[in-house]
């Protein structure tokens, strides 16, 4: 979350006041202030992780396979909103994760390039996959910023 406070308060204290005012199930993992002379922290992103849970699973050596095939390729032509471009450079890394809780979950991660101009989406990673978005449960689990 990104925000402006009225007043200055002290940092240490503010992820204790933050979850008072919360709704239940959101956790504050840590708090950090940003230099307002700075570019907005939005224009800073580089890449966003996502973790990609299916809900109709699949054999995991094939979508490994599938997973090889997108990763070995040089280039995945996509458009978007009448404007070509390239997919393939954006996905930063694509793997399958280990077993989740249960035995027959499948769990993909994703780190997509999140640029001002050329921002990767786990939805169109996984129609290449031959995966329909609708078929999973995305989470993004982090960004990460230019320093």
């Amino acid at each position: 979350m990104d925000m402006r406070l009225q007043t200055d308060v002290e940092l240490t204290d503010l992820p204790r006041r933050l979850k008072e005012a919360l709704p239940a199930g959101i956790t504050i993992l840590g708090v950090q202030g940003v230099d307002e002379a700075e570019p907005a922290l939005q224009t800073q992103v580089q890449a966003a992780e996502y973790e990609v849970t299916l809900i109709e699973p699949l054999d995991r050596s094939e979508l490994q396979h599938r997973i090889d095939r997108l990763l070995h390729t040089a280039s995945v032509p996509r458009e978007r909103r009448g404007k070509a471009y390239d997919l393939r450079p954006l996905i930063k890394e694509l793997s399958l994760l280990q077993n989740g809780q249960i035995e027959s979950e499948v769990k993909l991660f994703m780190r997509l390039a999140a640029r001002e101009s050329a921002t990767g989406r786990p939805e169109e990673v996984l129609n290449e996959l031959g995966i329909a978005a609708n078929d999973s449960h995305i989470e993004r689990s982090r960004l990460i910023f230019q320093r």
